[in-house]
């Protein structure tokens, strides 16, 4: 394995008690220092496959691979060859499984609440897909060396799908002839990807042409001996679970989605009489989705976002205040009834959202204990937090 530049190796592996490994400044870091610097050299890419004794073969398949796909099958090419490979120091330090629910046992999956499941359910899909997909080129080069046989299976294509999903950087490269013309984004950066998220901190990331580096400069200060962290994006635990396979505690940017179905039934249980509600509902949902209005309805510890508020006052207009509905797309106020009934529909729906929280927790405590587990109890309990903070 080759040397990168560390900027002095100022950046050391460390073990830290509230995340486990990360990377430690062994001096002060200064707004615009650069953390972390890696040569083009040591960048895996779709081009570093091309380039490889694999290379030839790949760019003869047919139909074209795409990048995604390209990567995953050098990785598992590479992690065959074990010592014999140049990148078996990076390969040998990278987790050999994770979190992912596409790791999740089936009684794990049919456990989880709706907000996780149906993703996760797409994700094993489409983790599956991407293997079939290549199946019979890896069937192939089982046949055509000799350490592959046996090591080109669906458990080792995840493992590499995942390793790119979970620690690639953003890295735009030109479109190959010899690969599908699609956007090319994945690089994997020895040592870089050690770097722990953090929802707080900021940086930028980019390749710098004029170094030929892949460049991570720091937006926030560091003293001697800190961890340094980078930001994935303002991602919520859900989205980090599903991901990247972990939680951060007290997220900031954590929220509840509602969804519209949800909302009108316990809409429905308010209203005392059924009759001609039918089309003034039908009314107010042709509103709803025709101003983009019925997805990414949240609530936060800063309180129920405005699209949700906007939504329930509409829902809870009579027929003679929903003609002047416009003016609450623009800030306008709604009639001091809606506004009462609406907050009442929305103590009914996070009340419910308690009620399910504590019944997915109730059944995942069931399961087997497991790391699987402990992070989905973590998304509940972070959840519940935000829906008490509300009522």
């Amino acid at each position: 394995m080759h040397k990168a530049d560390y900027h002095g190796n100022h950046l050391i592996p460390a073990l830290f008690t509230d995340t486990g490994r990360g990377l430690m400044t062994l001096k002060p870091l200064k707004v615009d220092d650069v953390i972390i610097s890696i040569p083009k050299r040591l960048l895996i890419t779709t081009q570093t496959t091309l380039d490889s004794e694999i290379g030839d073969y790949i760019k003869s398949c047919t139909p074209k691979l795409t990048p995604l796909q390209v990567l995953c099958i050098f990785l598992m090419y590479e992690k065959a060859k074990g010592l014999n490979s140049s990148w078996h120091p990076y390969i040998s330090v990278l987790p050999q499984v994770y979190t992912t629910p596409a790791y999740f046992s089936n009684e794990e999956l049919t456990s989880l609440p709706r907000f996780l499941s149906i993703q996760a359910q797409q994700q094993v899909l489409t983790v599956k897909g991407a293997y079939e997909a290549v199946a019979d080129i890896l069937v192939t080069m089982e046949t055509m060396f000799a350490f592959c046989h046996g090591v080109m299976g669906f458990e080792e294509f995840r493992w590499a799908w995942f390793v790119i999903n979970t620690r690639s950087v953003y890295m735009k490269q030109d479109v190959s002839e010899f690969l599908q013309p699609e956007v090319n984004t994945y690089a994997l950066a020895p040592l870089l990807d050690l770097l722990n998220h953090s929802p707080t901190v900021e940086v930028s990331a980019a390749y710098n042409k004029s170094s030929q580096c892949y460049e991570i400069k720091a937006k926030t200060p560091y003293k001697k001996y800190d961890q340094v962290f980078i930001c994935y994006g303002p991602h919520d635990n859900t989205k980090l679970l599903l991901e990247y396979g972990f939680t951060v505690p007290h997220n900031p940017h954590n929220v509840v989605m509602f969804e519209i179905d949800e909302i009108i039934k316990y809409l429905t249980c308010q209203l005392s009489s059924q009759h001609s509600h039918g089309a003034l509902m039908e009314k107010k949902l042709q509103i709803l989705h025709s101003n983009q209005m019925t997805s990414d309805l949240s609530c936060s510890l800063d309180g129920l976002s405005w699209k949700l508020q906007t939504v329930l006052r509409i829902l809870c207009m009579d027929f003679n205040e929903l003609n002047s509905w416009k003016r609450i797309l623009t800030g306008g106020e709604c009639s001091k009834q809606t506004e009462l009934k609406s907050k009442q529909l929305a103590n009914e729906c996070i009340q419910g959202a308690l009620i399910s929280n504590q019944e997915t927790v109730q059944k995942v405590r069931l399961l087997p204990t497991s790391q699987h587990v402990d992070l989905v109890l973590s998304v509940c309990e972070e959840r519940k937090l935000i829906l008490e903070s509300q009522l």
